[in-house]
């Protein structure tokens, strides 16, 4: 643990991966046969916990994996609604306030700007957002040479600084307010919970547009300068689309496209024209667009000796 000033009276608590909510959460029920996977037995969760990240996760992939399904198929994080739908619970709860504390009043604002509903993006924008997601503190911490530049727009931080400020507060919300802040955190918690077992960076996208459900996003690296991004997402009117993009050479792209609803596959084909406008006008050259049948998953094996680069959930 980490204890920096927030206030001149106060101290915030930034919790480390050794302290993860997420994988204390997955190890809660763990069985005696899931636990023997893990290695050696431990004395106690505290022990496993320090072994585990001292270790890293490139020396143990068999425990890795072993974690990574634990996570998976935990209940908790399968019935945890996506990160959008918490923080706009968050914020429809801070809206409810007359007069919110100072923090509560500077994790409004950066609510406000995550859930607006973006048409366009800039790519700096986006940026901003994904290293400011909370994902990424712990790391920022350790890096920047400003401790105060770095707490300042992290939502991971700000909601630890929220939590603070509310534990001594007397406001009828406190109760649903802590219940969001603690959901929010645990959510950011299996993010950063799944980039170490994975040896990646998984985060989700922080932003939503009309339309849209959920989805996923992740990049794979293969060994000889190729790169994968697997695009999951689920629309309301449309329901699952998922694309695979693969850039070589620098700027040359190849797109597998699978649509569920074929209302949307014939739109997408209507306006390939105005996508390979766009892909060209970004220096991206696209060599060739492939629509596949639902659960035709040719290209998932394609490649393989792909690495997985990060993996972006929204």
């Amino acid at each position: 643990m980490i204890e920096l000033k927030s206030t001149p009276n106060k101290t915030l608590n930034i919790f480390l991966k050794e302290t993860n909510k997420a994988l204390s959460k997955v190890l809660e029920n763990i069985s005696a046969t899931e636990l023997a996977q893990l290695g050696k037995a431990p004395k106690d969760l505290g022990e496993l916990l320090s072994s585990f990240f001292k270790n890293g996760a490139a020396t143990n992939s068999q425990q890795n994996q072993a974690l990574l399904n634990l996570l998976k198929n935990n209940p908790t994080f399968q019935e945890l609604s996506n990160v959008n739908t918490t923080l706009k619970s968050l914020l429809k709860s801070l809206s409810t306030m007359k007069e919110p504390l100072p923090q509560m009043q500077k994790l409004k604002t950066t609510l406000q700007l995550l859930t607006h509903d973006m048409q366009k993006m800039e790519a700096q924008e986006l940026k901003n957002r994904v290293q400011n997601s909370g994902v990424f503190l712990e790391s920022k911490l350790k890096n920047a040479p400003q401790l105060k530049e770095a707490l300042t727009h992290d939502l991971k931080a700000q909601l630890l600084q929220v939590k603070e400020e509310l534990q001594n507060a007397n406001i009828p919300q406190k109760p649903l307010l802590m219940q969001h802040i603690d959901k929010l955190t645990l959510q950011i918690d299996y993010y950063q919970l799944l980039s170490h077992l994975s040896n990646a960076s998984a985060l989700y996208l922080p932003y939503s547009f009309e339309g849209f459900e959920e989805g996923s996003i992740s990049i794979k690296k293969a060994k000889k300068e190729h790169y994968f991004c697997d695009i999951d997402l689920r629309l309301k009117k449309y329901g699952a689309l998922h694309m695979r993009l693969g850039l070589f050479e620098k700027k040359q792209l190849r797109i597998n496209i699978e649509c569920e609803d074929e209302a949307l596959r014939e739109r997408i084909k209507t306006n390939l024209p105005e996508l390979k406008k766009m892909l060209f006008s970004a220096g991206l050259h696209p060599q060739e667009i492939t629509f596949l049948e639902t659960n035709k998953t040719e290209y998932a094996t394609e490649h393989n000796d792909i690495n997985l680069g990060f993996e972006v959930k929204a």
